[in-house]
């Protein structure tokens, strides 16, 4: 019996340290916890309104896009040259004194003189015939022949002068022509037969 009281007693002793024991880990755990909690408390985000993303948004676009106005305007310098001139790359003439030029100018008109000079002048051309054919007569072999100029009537045969400029040279059923003595050019008049007369 009285080992079994002490069997018993131990048993309850360690039974009792047991619980003991986890009272205290229980208690030790829990002011971890609190202690945890109390020390290391979890920070809240910033609530991000509406409006800051909307202020984020319009610097977004503000960045993407130019403001002209913020650019200035450029300014033009008078000594850069014009813009769209023309360039050569042929070098340029060295200036000239007005007595260059003068000499220049002299040579010139000489040169232009003796061009003139030499050139052959125009060959000379007689005047229009002024003639008005009105009729011819024939006699055997000879032939007269009525011609007017200026309100005067002439009469010649082959070979006469008329008006001691022109020589009639020969008659025939269509033209009569004549020799223009100055130059001696021949020139020729057309006749129509329906004024042709005999004798």
């Amino acid at each position: 019996m009285n080992t079994m009281d002490a069997a018993e007693k131990k048993r309850k002793t360690i039974i009792g340290l047991a619980l003991a024991v986890t009272l205290i880990a229980v208690v030790l755990v829990e002011d971890e916890e609190e202690m945890t909690v109390d020390t290391a408390q979890p920070v809240a985000p910033k609530k991000t309104t509406r409006t800051t993303v909307e202020k984020s948004r319009a610097q977004t676009v503000r960045n993407d896009s130019l403001d002209v106005d913020q650019l200035g305007r450029r300014k033009f310098d008078p000594q850069a040259g014009e813009l769209f001139a023309t360039t050569t790359w042929a070098p340029k003439r060295p200036q000239i004194s007005p007595q260059q030029q003068a000499v220049i100018a002299k040579k010139r008109a000489e040169a232009e003189a003796e061009a003139r000079a030499k050139a052959a002048p125009p060959a000379p051309t007689p005047p229009p015939l002024q003639f008005k054919y009105i009729g011819k007569a024939i006699q055997g072999n000879k032939i007269w022949v009525f011609l007017a100029q200026d309100g005067e009537n002439y009469i010649a045969r082959i070979g006469e002068k008329i008006d001691a400029q022109y020589r009639l040279d020969t008659v025939n059923d269509e033209s009569v022509t004549l020799t223009y003595l100055p130059l001696n050019a021949k020139q020729t008049l057309t006749i129509n037969d329906q004024q042709t007369g005999k004798f």
